[in-house]
């Protein structure tokens, strides 16, 4: 049971971890979708002030002031391009790496489930074995099911014994009210009694 919940614990941080590496991956994105507009802005600029340049070239000497003006703004955002695809990399990986481990970690707990059950089956069968050898009862024949309850003298499936208590409580609790109504006292109704 420990082991399940520390599993189910794993998963709980794996799939936050993946969340919050989605999210990275979403901001980087974004940061690299921004960039771009920008290095395409960028280069308008530069091919702008490439035309500005050959024209001030011309009338005036500080031309090679503004390439190296230019040049250094789109080794800027070069270099910023650059750390952005880096690290939409390394988030793709991560999460990429992340997904594998709560794969895993998903079939271990599928798993882990598949092992209780037949636990619990074989304790079931331990049980009936027992009962046979202990109180001499009839032999024990494979008509047991795990996924029954005896309610009433007769064998339900386990599911449908909670709708059933709860329809006796509410019957039972429609009887009291009738009671109350004639005075206190508690008849059967008919058909019940």
């Amino acid at each position: 049971m420990h082991d399940r919940d520390r599993r189910a614990e794993e998963v709980s941080l794996l799939e936050h971890r993946l969340s919050e590496t989605s999210d990275n991956l979403k901001q980087s994105l974004a940061a690299n979708t921004e960039l771009s507009a920008k290095i395409a802005r960028a280069e308008a600029e530069r091919e702008l002030a490439q035309g500005e340049a050959a024209e001030a070239k011309r009338l005036l000497e500080g031309e090679r002031a503004e390439r190296l003006r230019v040049a250094a703004k789109n080794a800027t955002l070069k270099e910023l391009v650059e750390k952005s695809n880096q690290k939409l990399s390394s988030s793709a990986r991560e999460l990429a790496a992340l997904q594998v481990a709560k794969d895993e970690v998903e079939a271990e707990l599928d798993k882990n489930y598949e092992d209780s059950e037949e636990l619990l089956r074989q304790c079931f069968d331990r049980a009936v074995r027992q009962d046979h050898v202990l109180y001499g009862g009839a032999p024990a024949s494979g008509n047991f099911d795990i996924d029954h309850e005896v309610y009433q003298g007769r064998l339900v499936p386990s599911d449908e014994v909670g709708a059933l208590v709860a329809q006796e409580a509410q019957a039972a609790g429609t009887q009291e009210g009738e009671a109350e109504a004639r005075g206190g006292v508690l008849r059967p109704r008919r058909g019940n009694a």
